[in-house]
């Protein structure tokens, strides 16, 4: 669906049905690089922990604030004031993640911690959801925590911890966090093309005059996803001498090196090199 003459679009109003928050709360800092955030599916970097289910009413929430602008004598002069960002969200378990995550300890071979206040040390956070339509929303960055604030026990109902969480600012990023939508309804734009085997493999480096060999073509679109592209492809021998192309089939006729390209629409691939040597 399109927007219709008002400008309004159904299929673009997101309404969240699930999602997660995963941390980092030991090792070396890692971030999700742009490609990754974007692909399907989404995989995490190694040592991100999710910190399981939030109540109903507690899922992720956002929130910030700005500081007064710092004005001057001299009219029409003034200084942007500090921005900030926040998320808060309700977690409905008690697991040993968000132990460690909201007091900054871990429980001994007994379940024990020493609970001396909030951790207050600085870990990466992704954030993820999710909305019916099939729509993603994405973000990474440093969290910290603000505030815990234990949700009242009551007889029957789930109890849980409404977390407040700082978005620590990248000044090497230029923001507070790096942050994708994901719409599979959107046109794709591709971006590359490469040349593979037929099953989107690696070409094979073995061959010999008389061999034939099935091509594949893998496209890129914009956001890093990625698909086997073969029936839209044109593939063109950049030296006939050597091989020839017949749709995606590529003939070895002559010991050298065959050089190949795919085009779909007006992207094409680089130059990729299958050695031939002569026939046994």
């Amino acid at each position: 669906m399109t927007a219709d003459v008002e400008g309004n679009d159904l299929t673009k109003v997101f309404v969240p049905i699930t999602g997660f928050l995963a941390v980092q709360l030991t090792g070396e800092t890692k971030w999700v690089e742009p490609t990754e955030g974007a692909a399907t599916p989404l995989v995490l970097p190694e040592g991100y922990v999710k910190v399981g289910l939030f109540k109903q009413d507690g899922g992720p929430q956002d929130g910030g604030d700005k500081e007064d602008d710092i004005e001057f004598f001299q009219e029409g002069y003034k200084l942007g004031g500090s921005k900030s960002r926040t998320l808060q969200v309700t977690l409905a378990e008690f697991n040993d993640i968000v132990r460690q995550l909201t007091t900054g300890k871990k429980p001994d071979a007994h379940g024990m911690i020493v609970v001396d206040g909030d951790n207050d040390a600085t870990f990466p956070m992704f954030e993820v959801l999710k909305g019916k339509n099939g729509m993603s929303l994405r973000r990474n960055g440093l969290g910290r925590i603000q505030t815990v604030e234990p949700v009242q026990s009551t007889r029957g109902e789930a109890g849980g911890n409404a977390v407040t969480f700082d978005w620590i600012r990248n000044d090497e990023w230029g923001g507070f966090y790096r942050e994708w939508l994901i719409d599979p309804n959107a046109p794709k734009t591709l971006t590359s093309v490469a040349v593979t085997s037929e099953t989107g493999g690696t070409l094979p480096t073995n061959l010999k005059v008389g061999a034939t060999l099935k091509l594949g073509a893998k496209a890129t679109y914009t956001g890093g996803a990625t698909s086997m592209a073969t029936t839209q492809a044109t593939f063109t021998s950049l030296d006939t001498a050597i091989a020839t192309v017949n749709g995606n089939t590529l003939t070895l006729i002559k010991e050298g090196t065959a050089k190949v390209t795919a085009t779909i629409g007006a992207v094409t691939s680089g130059t990729t090199t299958i050695p031939v040597a002569a026939a046994a």
